[in-house]
């Protein structure tokens, strides 16, 4: 029997229950980043969030653009979100993957990879970031938000606590028998990833497990 891929931990498993009554150290970094997104982001933007899930943050970012566009490779969560903005004029939704995005060169204001998502991508962050900076304007930002070095402890008590198996730490990022990575990140690792993009970047700290990088195309 094939190992289970992240693909199949996100066709079979409800996302939803690793970001509901986390451990206090997630929890904030989900509030810090609601906080961060709510002021960074300018009124009247085109925002496109890769790995949009079941909408955890489109309901804030449909305040706030004039349109946003979010992604998403798992087709249960897609449904979810799908159902829970159907009256919201300003919000598409698509099954698409991160890699190749269907979009046109510099489409959006924003491209957003938020909730600690691109750590859930192994071995093709660097094209997924390349394919955020080629869809994002040369006046707009790609924003990615990921778990700190210090998140261990906290991914390991959350992934315990929703009753994953086979848990193991590999020094840089949590698996599971169910297909689940979670992949923490140094600051340098984010600025060497930007650099290679040709982004510039700029990385804060919104709590101790939390990064947020910031990137604009390099002239």
């Amino acid at each position: 029997m094939l190992p289970k891929t992240v693909q199949d931990f996100y066709r079979d498993f409800n996302f939803e229950e690793v970001i509901t009554n986390p451990p206090l150290p997630i929890q904030k970094f989900l509030d810090e980043e609601i906080k961060f997104i709510s002021r960074h982001v300018k009124q009247g933007s085109k925002i496109l969030e890769v790995g949009c899930g079941y909408g955890r943050l489109l309901n804030i970012l449909a305040e706030k653009a004039d349109k946003i566009v979010g992604i998403d490779f798992s087709e249960p969560l897609l449904e979810k979100a799908h159902e829970s903005f159907k009256n919201r004029k300003n919000v598409e939704l698509w099954f698409m993957d991160a890699q190749k995005m269907s979009f046109e060169d510099e489409s959006f204001d924003y491209v957003l990879c938020l909730d600690a998502t691109f750590g859930n991508m192994p071995g093709i962050e660097e094209k997924v970031l390349n394919e955020m900076k080629r869809v994002t304007k040369d006046t707009g930002e790609v924003v990615i938000s990921v778990f700190s070095e210090n998140a261990k402890d906290a991914q390991l008590e959350n992934y315990h606590r929703i009753g994953l198996t086979g848990i193991k730490d590999d020094g840089a990022a949590v698996t599971s028998k169910e297909g689940f990575y979670s992949r923490r990140f140094t600051k340098k690792q984010l600025q060497e990833l930007f650099e290679r993009a040709r982004l510039s970047c700029d990385v804060i700290s919104l709590c101790p497990i939390n990064y947020v990088a910031t990137g604009r195309k390099n002239a």
